[in-house]
């Protein structure tokens, strides 16, 4: 799927006035957080038996 110049700037002038525009750096920190919680879930759910 080929986009358009238009487009891609539109895209850029989005995601550059987001609230945290540096996705690059938040999703390794969102994934590290999911581990967290699910590590943390285990330990609890095994805790019980």
């Amino acid at each position: 799927m080929v986009q358009t110049e238009a487009a891609m700037q539109a895209y850029d002038a989005y995601f550059a006035s987001a609230y945290v525009p540096a996705a690059n750096y938040v999703w390794p920190a969102v994934v590290l957080i999911i581990a967290f919680l699910a590590i943390w879930q285990a330990r609890v759910w095994v805790y019980k038996f």
